[in-house]
Formats: C-alpha cells, sequence, structure tokens
C-alpha cells in the first residue's frame, strides 16, 4: 500500500470512529470482540443495523467467538448478520469469516479524494435540485424511486417519502436530484462528519446513462464539501465501471468494502 493509500486508510478509520461516537445517542453500540455493532433505534431505517471491524489487532481465535454471539445477539435484534470493513486493514479476516460460516456478499473499492486531487467533470445538460424538508412529495418520490431500485434495475422495498423528509432535516447532510430533459434522473448523498465526508447513493435512471449524470452529482458533492472547509471525502465504489468514473474525478483506491453475510 502506498504512503497515500494508508493515510486514507486510516482517515477513513478515524470517521468510522466518529461515527460511532455520533450514532450514540440514537442507537445501541455493541462490543462483541473486535466487531462494533450499531443497533438503530429506528427499526425503518434502510440501515438499521450496522456490524463492521474499525481497529485491531485482530486474531483468527477472537473473530471465530465472537461470530456466534453476534448472530445471538441480531438475532435477538430481529437483524440479519451482515459485516463490514477493508480489507487493506484486516487482511486475514475473510478467511476467518469464510471459515465460521459467512459467505462474501459484496467486494467495492474504497476510494478517496483530497482537495488538491479533485477534477470535477460537469454535464451542462445536467442540472441540480438540492433537495430540503420542503420539497414536494414528487420530488422525493423520484429520489425514493431512483435510488432505492437502483435507478429502476431491482423491484426492492422502497423507503417512504417520510423516513427522506426526517433525513433532509440534518444539516450535515447533502440530498441531490439530478435532472435531464425535464425528468428525474439521478441522486446523490454526502454525509460530512468532522471535515470528512461519506458520499452515497450515487444512482443514474437507467433511461438516462452515459450522459455524465453520476460524474456531475458527485462533483457537485465533492465541490462543496472542500468550498465548506472540508478536507476528505470518500466512497464505496459499485464496481470497477463506476470506480472508473471517480478516478477521473481524482479519486484514488485505498482498499476494498467487503460485505459478509
Amino acid at each position: 500500500m502506498t504512503s497515500a493509500a494508508a493515510a486514507d486508510a486510516e482517515r477513513f478509520a478515524v470517521w468510522q470512529r466518529d461515527t460511532l461516537e455520533a450514532r450514540a445517542a440514537d442507537s445501541e453500540l455493541l462490543n462483541i470482540g473486535p466487531f462494533r455493532v450499531v443497533v438503530s433505534k429506528d427499526k425503518a431505517a434502510p440501515s438499521a443495523t450496522w456490524v463492521m471491524i474499525i481497529e485491531g489487532p485482530v486474531s483468527e481465535a477472537d473473530t471465530m467467538k465472537a461470530v456466534p454471539k453476534l448472530k445471538a445477539a441480531l438475532k435477538k435484534h430481529k437483524s440479519p448478520l451482515e459485516i463490514e470493513f477493508n480489507d487493506s486493514a484486516f487482511p486475514n479476516v475473510g478467511g476467518w469469516l469464510e471459515a465460521a460460516g459467512l459467505k462474501l456478499a459484496e467486494r467495492n473499492p474504497l476510494m478517496a479524494c483530497r482537495p488538491e486531487m479533485f477534477k470535477p467533470s460537469i454535464a451542462s445538460e445536467v442540472h441540480l435540485t438540492q433537495l430540503r424538508a420542503t420539497a414536494t412529495a414528487a420530488e422525493l418520490e423520484a429520489f425514493q424511486q431512483i435510488r432505492w431500485t437502483n435507478g429502476g434495475d431491482t423491484k426492492g422495498n422502497v423507503p417512504p417519502v417520510e423516513t427522506l423528509r426526517v433525513a433532509l432535516g440534518a444539516p450535515s447532510s447533502v440530498f441531490l436530484l439530478a435532472w435531464l430533459d425535464w425528468q428525474p434522473a439521478g441522486t446523490g448523498v454526502s454525509h460530512a462528519l468532522n471535515g470528512a465526508a461519506e458520499i452515497v447513493g450515487i444512482v443514474t435512471d437507467k433511461q438516462h446513462r452515459r450522459r455524465g449524470v453520476a460524474s456531475t452529482v458527485t462533483s457537485e458533492l465533492v465541490r462543496r464539501h472542500f468550498e465548506d472547509g472540508g478536507d476528505f471525502v470518500f466512497l464505496d465504489a459499485s464496481g470497477g465501471e463506476a470506480a472508473a468514473v471517480y478516478e477521473k474525478l481524482g479519486f484514488s483506491r485505498f482498499g476494498a468494502n467487503l460485505v459478509y453475510q
């Protein structure tokens, strides 16, 4: 790992610790072996349970002992077991989890951008609206449909617009709805905390892909964060094609987010 990637991995770990502290007020926090578990009091939230590894050292024995305890704890909360971590920080954990009966569900590049590396790319035909709590029901519905169906590729459960309207009240978050030809075309969200921002929900409607929606939305979220004094932006790319888009904007890889179920 290069020194830049190592610095990004450490900054990412700091963000994870800060996020745990920030969520303490409205979540139950559990420490089970090397794992940190966040159980949201809002069971309707899209990510009601979050299991992660933040810091080491992590041993095989501790991991194997912790897995059945995790299963029991999450069963009590009626939540499925799903563990995520940065493989560059914990390269051996995946094999241990597989030995414990879990399966790899996702492996997505973790990518970060610093102000000096940022290279925005804006498609002039893409227009952006920042959603606020006063947004119309039609705007909220369009956002939810695009984001939670992967742009129309899936038919998963779409959270109600009321959930989104509540989330829009967070002062440290930015929700963008992109438009093309007067039609909702894409979504993107950033959550800032102590100078770092996580970008999530970069989704383009399947009818409007390859027209610069994702790069435009991402560029605007990054620009806003850096102009507000932030120094670090990261995201979990959804695959190689998405990673190539982010690389053109100045993002570089510092690991991969592994999800085991």
